[in-house]
């Protein structure tokens, strides 16, 4: 278990498949705040999406076009014949 995790800590999902976070676990979260969710074996693991993370694989993207569009532009290039991430 993580640092600061008691162990026998529960909650319920309802019927619609959701849980309620206890508030002890909601400090930094506001509603709409975006959660990654990761299943470890037996575990499944919340984690908060952070802006910076967003911005850090939005910046590792990277478009790819075949040699000879390239003369087109990435803008118009992009939209007419597509991308591809590499």
């Amino acid at each position: 278990m993580g640092v600061g995790v008691e162990m026998g800590e529960r909650v319920k999902i309802d019927e619609r498949w959701r849980i309620v976070i206890p508030s002890r676990f909601r400090k930094g979260l506001l509603p709409k705040d975006e959660l990654e969710i990761e299943e470890r074996g037996s575990e499944i693991i919340l984690r908060k999406v952070s802006s910076e993370d967003v911005l850090k694989e939005f910046n590792e993207i990277k478009l790819v076009v075949d040699e000879k569009l390239k003369a087109l532009g990435a803008e118009s290039g992009k939209h007419k014949f597509g991308g591809r991430k590499e």
